[in-house]
C-alpha cells in the first residue's frame, strides 16, 4: 500500500485554497444580502393619481353595452319593468352611468340624463340606487336586498 505524505503543503497550494474559500464566502454573502433585501426591503410608494388630462375617457365604455335606440320604431314603455345591472356613480361634477335591461330588451349602458327609452329617462345615479323619470314621475330603482337564507347559506361551512 502506498503511504500518504503528511508533509507541509506549499505556499501556492495554501494560497489557492484561501482564494477559493474567500470566493465561496463572498458568494454566500451576496446571496444572503440579496434575499434579506428581498424580504425586508421597503415596499414601493404608491403611484401618484393620474392628472385630469390623462384620465380615461368613459365614452368608449358606452359601446360595450350598446346605446338606447331612439326613433319611431321604439315603443314607449307604459309601466315596463327595468332591471338594474350595474352603476358607475358620478364624482366631481361628472355624470354617472347605469347598466340596465328594459323589460324584454337588451342590456344597455345609459349616461345620467339620457333616455333609456322614449318617456323613460335616467335622472340620477347613486352608489346603491338610480332614479328614473317616467313620463315626469320620479321612480327609485335600488339594488335587490340579500335574503337572509342566501346569507346563511353563504356563511355555512362546507363539510
Amino acid at each position: 500500500m502506498g503511504e500518504i505524505s503528511v508533509a507541509r503543503s506549499g505556499i501556492a497550494e495554501t494560497a489557492c485554497v484561501a482564494l477559493v474559500t474567500l470566493a465561496a464566502l463572498l458568494s454566500l454573502g451576496m446571496v444572503l444580502a440579496y434575499w434579506t433585501w428581498a424580504v425586508v426591503a421597503p415596499r414601493p410608494e404608491p403611484q401618484l393619481p393620474v392628472a385630469p388630462e390623462q384620465r380615461v375617457n368613459l365614452e368608449s365604455a358606452k359601446a360595450l353595452f350598446g346605446v338606447a335606440q331612439q326613433g319611431p320604431s321604439t315603443v314607449a314603455p307604459n309601466g315596463a319593468m327595468v332591471r338594474l345591472l350595474g352603476v358607475a356613480a358620478a364624482t366631481r361634477g361628472r355624470r354617472g352611468y347605469a347598466v340596465v335591461q328594459p323589460e324584454g330588451g337588451r342590456i344597455i349602458g345609459v349616461r345620467e340624463g339620457e333616455d333609456i327609452a322614449p318617456g323613460l329617462r335616467l335622472a340620477e345615479v347613486r352608489p346603491r340606487y338610480i332614479v328614473l323619470m317616467r313620463n315626469g314621475l320620479r321612480e327609485t330603482l335600488a339594488w335587490p336586498e340579500k335574503s337572509a337564507a342566501a346569507e346563511t347559506t353563504a356563511a355555512r361551512p362546507v363539510k
